[in-house]
């Protein structure tokens, strides 16, 4: 029995990047004798174990043979005579078929790399293992992801590209499940440089298969005077290159990311003879949105709000121009006394939207402030407040409430506009 330290705790040791955790392969054992050793199996496809003072996974060294289409349709050989270079083999890129080990022999312990993997390290280039890479669509994801997450600075291999093309040619991204695809899309937006994550899909040209509403944004012409970036697609890009630039907690950055994604994706649709202008875009791209989000099964309540901010998105840049209706009138549709989250996104939306022109990273965005300052001065509009003796006709309620919202809201932009 010899385990060795493999894939993303070594790749990462070696770029000098913080190590999470460890991957362990043990070569030369069984299941029986990882369990008589007093590690505890868990899961039930793979032979997979919990060492039983680390509390660390360990798996055992395994091959793969593709037998059939999709994530599952592959059959896996475990036994003592696998061989470490046999499961390097099997992974998606060089950089992460690098063993380490055994580290039972210490005076033995080495550096195993059949692939090459640390040259491409040291020239960051990311570059498939071997031709098994292609019988597993999943890894074209990731691999775009791993781009997102290192930086421009890292090519892919023309032989990667050129063979990732071949799959999208063939139909074998067909096979992606959306399960996966969102799983991949939901971490890839929350790498460093997410923008790259398209960008690579882009350049092995299959961006077209995966996300056919961000293709549909290159070819979606934009007016100069507003877009000096050219088309929608740059324009979405930079968008959400800017919501990288403002740190939440996780789930808020996933929900910004998204929204910035999508906002204009009722752009993609604008009529040729209609280019370069988008009237209605915001109108037209919630139901894409929906879409996009329903296919890729995108939990409800993310959808649900990027829909609002899409809808929405626009209004941003008229704040001055809208009445105090229109403000209580849009606060209801997005239901935001339910859910104020609607409102801080919309916020945010029309921040990174702004700054997400081409020599416009650093536009002032003080004049967007109105929409929290309104939203605050609204949402303490209580029933008391109206009725201090009470109603019970639901009718009168409903038109005290939306009469004292306006009037708030008009107090609010007024002082807002004066400075006050």
């Amino acid at each position: 029995m010899k385990t060795y330290a493999v894939g993303g705790s070594v790749r990462d040791g070696m770029m000098k990047r913080r190590i999470s955790d460890y991957d362990w392969v043990v070569v030369g054992s069984t299941e029986e004798e990882m369990l008589k050793n007093g590690f505890t199996k868990v899961g039930a496809d793979f032979p997979v174990f919990l060492h039983p003072t680390n509390g660390q996974e360990y798996a055992l060294a395994r091959r793969e043979k593709k037998t059939g289409s999709g994530y599952l349709g592959f059959s896996t050989e475990f036994g003592p005579d696998v061989t470490i270079e046999e499961d390097l083999q099997r992974r998606d890129l060089t950089i992460n078929s690098i063993a380490i080990g055994p580290i039972e022999e210490p005076e033995n312990t080495k550096t195993i790399d059949p692939f090459n993997g640390e040259s491409d390290i040291k020239n960051k280039i990311l570059r498939h293992t071997s031709d098994a890479f292609s019988e597993d669509p999943v890894r074209v994801l990731r691999i775009a992801r791993f781009r997102a997450r290192f930086g421009s600075e890292w090519t892919i291999a023309k032989e990667t590209t050129d063979l990732i093309h071949s799959m999208g040619k063939k139909g074998v991204l067909n096979e992606l499940q959306p399960e996966r695809i969102w799983k991949e899309l939901s971490r890839a937006l929350l790498e460093p440089f997410p923008r790259l994550f398209f960008d690579t899909l882009l350049e092995c040209d299959v961006l077209h298969i995966i996300f056919p509403e961000v293709y549909a944004l290159c070819s979606a012409m934009e007016s100069r005077r507003w877009h000096p970036e050219g088309n929608a697609y740059e324009h979405t890009m930079l968008v959400l290159t800017q919501a990288t630039r403002y740190e939440f907690g996780e789930n808020f950055n996933l929900l910004l990311r998204m929204a910035a994604l999508v906002h204009d994706f009722g752009k993609g649709i604008t009529p040729k003879d209609k280019l370069p202008k988008h009237y209605g875009h915001d109108v037209n791209g919630v139901q894409i949105a929906e879409s996009f989000c329903n296919r890729l099964t995108v939990p409800a309540i993310i959808r649900d709000r990027v829909k609002k901010s899409t809808r929405y998105h626009m209004r941003m840049h008229e704040l001055e121009k809208l009445n105090p209706k229109t403000f209580i009138n849009m606060f209801m549709d997005m239901s935001s006394w339910n859910d104020e989250t609607t409102v801080d996104l919309l916020y945010w939306i029309g921040i990174v939207d702004e700054r997400g022109r081409l020599g416009g990273e650093h536009v002032s965005i003080d004049h967007l402030q109105m929409l929290p300052k309104i939203w605050e001065k609204v949402r303490k509009i209580k029933f008391a407040d109206v009725f201090p003796n009470g109603e019970t006709n639901v009718d009168r309620i409903k038109e005290g409430l939306f009469k004292a919202r306006i009037n708030a809201a008009s107090i609010a932009k007024n002082e807002f506009i004066n400075g006050q």
